[in-house]
């Protein structure tokens, strides 16, 4: 049996074609000689069936799935193996196997419509997208035009997530990063293994599959202990994702040995497809992979591999060769490139949260036609380019492309910072400039505020930066992002205020939406001559455990090492944020080992204020509210948001010996939770506020504080014990 090229003729008879074969988005470069894998002389055409039925489900979910994936991306990602590891061993053993000429067949034919498709998201995202995700946008571009988008994803802490304004137009080439990383390294592990194999006169495909299975292997148990601790990460992580790979290239080591009986492999392969085509409608692919149920489509396409051969019989060979899955599989490269910036971009133009049937229709379209045109005018030239001058020239063609677009997007981004910077300072100084009477923010919320909001100002910060308007505590490196690293569960501290001589120490405890509250509570400490430092780490509240902790999990040692400094330390106060809000169900809520922290601390006699968490959106408040000025539509119903009554008041895990500050009513109105207030922006995001607006509660913590812990306001030595009630 012999592999065929994916760039095969509309007919599936040749089979040896030159070329390279498409999967997951990425052209799998081959050589116009046949991979033994059973028989020579007959060749896979389920394979190349499969490629279309993969990326048709990639598509479909993608439009309608809400978030839910596929595994059609898994499916590419065996193939990417099967096809390229067969291929580099078998020329690498015939000496064959040439770097220049071998990364300039592969990469003419990934980058010429992969820089086309970034070219347009970058002018679709400049026609369609609010300018405050310009910038992260670009850096997204630069990344997918260098393959390194999936670190870049990891390293801003998004996760894979449904189609929707708020989503970036280049998340799905996270799966191109992947596979041309291992295109890039793969190759040189291959001449490395043969090279040894040669100098110890054994077998190299013995040397490679002992390799494979090892790396393979170390890749799963990987996968399986980041994906417990931390699945976003572990969904981008290229380690995590090597063993889908590794598996696709231990089958076509091994397969030419394997003999199935033929009135077995029909069965396998209808069991394959039936895995393959169910996975996204029984898993949650988001969630769950690259964890053990990522076997579940992986699984399915190596027994379709398995599977395949001999006489078509009652298997699934004729409905893999049907000419609409052909068709998909021969525009698939292309069509994986189109379909998502084009499907984000409709989001944005039309407003809509989640595309319609219309929508879908056009898109869906739309986004063959162009597909088909990129294969004809860009990709096939491109290899026509190749196959004229040679694969190093083509390389470097291929590389000089790269560095236009990677250089103009490292220009656009630089200009897009400095404008940033520019008009924030510029925000900032007429925000001065004019004064609380005319952006008095939060205050404009308060009953007892008497004074007209002066109507037709530019609202402060402006949308296009409201990202950037972050309290100086981010400037200054003092808080702990939720990463895995050695050392980065060290309860660390910093102090943001500190009078000559300090009457109380309060301690700021937890993650981003405590940090938030910065600017206010560091102002009410100069006033009152406190000392209020902070100890926060991105992604963890303050919480105990129930049971022993997982080292491996940094979230709930920091939180144990916090306890432990804060009850050495033995602040005047630890200031919290109480109650949980959802972008998604209605009321807020109190986590219970957040209480049994709280409780931890009242037993150490050190008391706990709680400040009422803030609205959670669901959608990006500045970008909303840049386009649509008036704020129609940029805000929450109250009582989707919070419930009744402040929870933490009420839960009987609380200690009473706990205070709690609400200070919704500066959040929202009496109907609807909004996006600005007072001429300021609320919101730089979908859950924080800005530090401007921060720092308009000042006013109002400072009083709420007075009122419900008096103890931070008299001198220590006349201070009442804390009394231990629960």
């Amino acid at each position: 049996m012999t592999v065929v090229s994916s760039s095969l003729p509309r007919s599936l008879g040749s089979a040896e074609v030159p070329g390279s074969t498409t999967a997951g988005g990425l052209s799998l470069p081959t050589v116009p000689v046949a991979l033994p894998v059973r028989r020579p002389g007959v060749h896979i055409p389920e394979l190349h069936g499969l490629r279309g039925l993969a990326l048709a489900l990639v598509v479909a979910f993608h439009l309608f799935g809400n978030g839910r994936v596929s595994g059609g991306v898994d499916v590419f990602l065996v193939l990417s193996g099967f096809l390229a590891t067969g291929s580099l061993l078998r020329r690498a053993a015939g000496r064959e196997l040439r770097l220049g000429e071998h990364y300039g067949r592969t990469f003419s034919r990934l980058v010429p419509p992969a820089l086309l498709v970034l070219v347009a998201t970058a002018a679709l995202a400049w026609w369609t997208m609010p300018r405050g995700m310009w910038v992260q946008t670009g850096r997204e571009l630069l990344a997918s035009a260098l393959y390194y988008v999936n670190w870049e994803m990891i390293s801003g802490q998004l996760a894979y997530g449904a189609a929707g304004p708020q989503t970036s137009p280049l998340q799905h080439f996270w799966s191109m990063s992947v596979q041309g990383q291992f295109f890039l390294v793969w190759p040189v592990v291959v001449l490395l293994v043969v090279a040894l194999a040669r100098r110890l006169w054994i077998s190299a495909r013995d040397v490679l599959l002992v390799v494979i299975i090892g790396t393979t292997a170390a890749s799963f148990v990987f996968a399986l202990n980041l994906q417990a601790v931390d699945q976003p990460v572990a969904y981008f992580h290229s380690w995590a994702r090597f063993w889908e790979l590794g598996v696709g290239g231990f089958l076509a080591l091994a397969l030419p040995w394997l003999r199935l009986p033929g009135f077995l492999r029909p069965l396998l392969g209808w069991v394959g497809l039936g895995l393959v085509v169910s996975s996204g409608f029984v898993l949650d692919g988001g969630a769950l992979f690259p964890g053990p149920w990522a076997l579940w489509p992986v699984g399915g396409a190596l027994l379709v591999l398995l599977g395949s051969g001999g006489r078509a019989g009652w298997g699934p060979r004729g409905l893999l060769q049907v000419a609409p899955l052909r068709f998909v599989a021969d525009i698939s490269y292309a069509l994986y490139l189109w379909h998502w910036p084009l499907l984000i971009a409709y989001l944005h133009y039309t407003g809509q949260d989640r595309v319609d049937w219309v929508g879908a229709a056009l898109i869906l379209t739309t986004s063959v036609v162009l597909s088909w045109l990129t294969t004809k005018l860009v990709a096939d030239p491109a290899q026509r380019f190749r196959e004229a001058f040679g694969g190093v020239r083509a390389l470097v063609a291929a590389a000089a492309c790269v560095s236009l677009v990677a250089g103009g997007a490292v220009a656009a981004v630089t200009e897009l910072e400095r404008q940033d910077a520019v008009l924030l300072a510029a925000a900032e100084a007429a925000a001065e400039a004019a004064g609380p009477s005319q952006y008095p923010g939060a205050l404009a919320l308060s009953p007892t505020y008497g004074d007209p909001v002066p109507g037709g100002i530019a609202i402060q910060p402006a949308p296009a930066v409201a990202a950037l308007d972050l309290p100086d505590v981010d400037a200054e490196g003092c808080i702990q992002d939720n990463v895995k690293t050695p050392g980065s569960d060290a309860a660390l501290s910093c102090v943001l205020t500190e009078g000559p001589d300090p009457d109380h120490t309060v301690v700021m405890v937890g993650d981003s939406h405590i940090i938030q509250w910065a600017p206010a509570v560091a102002e009410v400490g100069r006033q009152e001559s406190w000392r209020v430092q902070l100890m926060a780490r991105r992604g963890c509240r303050l919480a105990a455990p129930v049971g022993p902790v997982d080292t491996t999990d940094k979230c709930w040692s920091w939180r144990v090492n916090a306890l432990a400094a804060l009850e050495q330390l033995q602040p005047d106060a630890v200031v919290v944020v109480g109650s949980r809000t959802s972008p998604n169900a209605p009321g807020d809520t109190v986590v219970r080992s957040e209480a049994r922290a709280w409780r931890q601390l009242a037993e150490a006699g050190i008391r706990v204020v709680t400040i009422r968490d803030n609205p959670r959106f669901g959608f990006d408040v500045p970008a909303c509210v840049e386009s649509h000025p008036d704020g129609v539509g940029c805000a929450r119903p109250r009582t989707d948001i919070y419930s009744p009554v402040n929870p933490v008041v009420t839960d009987e895990g609380v200690p009473e010996t706990a205070v709690h500050v609400d200070l919704t009513r500066f959040l929202c109105g009496v109907r609807l939770c909004e996006g600005a207030a007072g001429n300021v922006l609320i919101y730089r995001d979908d859950n924080h506020m800005t530090a401007t607006y921060a720092a308009t509660l000042t006013g109002p913590l400072h009083s709420s504080l007075r009122m419900k812990a008096p103890w931070l306001f008299v001198d220590p030595m006349e201070a009442p014990p804390v009394r231990q009630r629960f």
